[in-house]
């Protein structure tokens, strides 16, 4: 087969590159939608999608980072009106967007979705989306070589988003999660905490005045590795990191509370992967405890929210099946 691993995004990237390593079988080319503009890359016209993917063929299979955008939706559209024959499209899910509205029915769709857990895969069968895409739980390459380990000497700190930048343009504040940042500012005084902002985010000025302690590294700094070298994670439920964290075995400490919750996902959906605050003092107990996540039936658990094991091995068997 001759695949096509088309670079997106840091996540969809590292999981490439970690799935490519389980493709030897196969004659790989690699594309990289930034190369049309990385500001540009979500917005491209059908004609300048078709010219660049026709510069690859033949193919047999394109294996993608996103599927809701215009170019998604026009990448799906030239594997299925492909003259030679219709081409495989499979779609690696790169984030916790089960929430988001503009998901649930697209214009075009891929011929494979390859999902983190059960319960987002379970939720996306019931739409539309899911009675296009044939929709299978895999977990993610990204994940493959990282497995539950001992405890490192600091927090890992991911806040969620306050104002992201996307396209060249700032969306609105995002109220909710600024005053939950603003309800914790100054935990880092009490232990040390490495923070990294995402890499979409546009107000990392405010980070660093309500976060004067903490330890701040570059967003693309490699986001696994620094879960793995930590005793605890502080994220949003709506955030990958918590799926990171659960990979690698690390107890998340959630930063919303009753009065001050906009995650999409409810109060204990992760269970005993994550600690619940009920306001800040109970939030410093929880950073400070030496609470660890049970072992028993754990990737049993896990399952849920992101498969364990081979995900790379599973989704060969995708792009080689019938």
């Amino acid at each position: 087969m001759r695949i096509l691993l088309l670079k997106y995004n840091k996540v969809t990237n590292e999981s490439l590159g970690v799935l490519v390593q389980s493709l030897d079988k196969h004659q790989i080319v690699w594309g990289d939608l930034a190369e049309l503009g990385k500001d540009k890359r979500d917005l491209l016209p059908y004609q300048v999608v078709t010219r660049y993917l026709d510069a690859f063929e033949p193919l047999d299979a394109v294996v993608i980072g996103d599927v809701f955008w215009t170019t998604g939706h026009n990448i799906c559209k030239w594997c299925e009106n492909n003259k030679r024959a219709r081409v495989k499209c499979v779609f690696l899910q790169h984030g916790q967007w089960i929430y988001v509205e503009n998901k649930r029915k697209l214009r075009r769709y891929p011929t494979h979705t390859a999902m983190f857990g059960d319960d987002t895969a379970n939720e996306c069968r019931g739409w539309s989306y899911g009675q296009s895409s044939k929709v299978i739980v895999t977990g993610s390459p990204r994940y493959d070589p990282y497995a539950r380990c001992g405890d490192g000497d600091y927090v890992f700190f991911s806040p969620p988003v306050i104002q992201e930048l996307i396209h060249e343009q700032t969306g609105p504040m995002r109220e909710p999660f600024y005053r939950a940042l603003l309800y914790i500012a100054g935990f880092d005084r009490e232990t040390r905490v490495l923070l990294q902002p995402h890499y979409r985010e546009a107000r990392v000025d405010l980070l660093y005045r309500m976060f004067k302690d903490a330890e701040f590294v570059h967003p693309k700094d490699k986001t696994l590795d620094l879960v793995a070298g930590s005793n605890k994670v502080v994220a949003s439920r709506n955030s990958t990191v918590v799926l990171d964290a659960i990979v690698c075995g690390k107890p998340t400490v959630f930063t919303e509370f009753p009065n001050c919750d906009s995650a999409y996902f409810f109060r204990g959906t992760f269970g005993k992967f994550g600690l619940e605050s009920d306001d800040r003092k109970h939030f410093m107990e929880n950073i400070l405890s030496d609470y660890h996540v049970p072992e028993k039936d754990y990737e049993e658990l896990a399952r849920r929210h992101i498969r364990l094991g081979n995900a790379s091995k599973r989704i060969v068997q995708i792009l080689e099946s019938g």
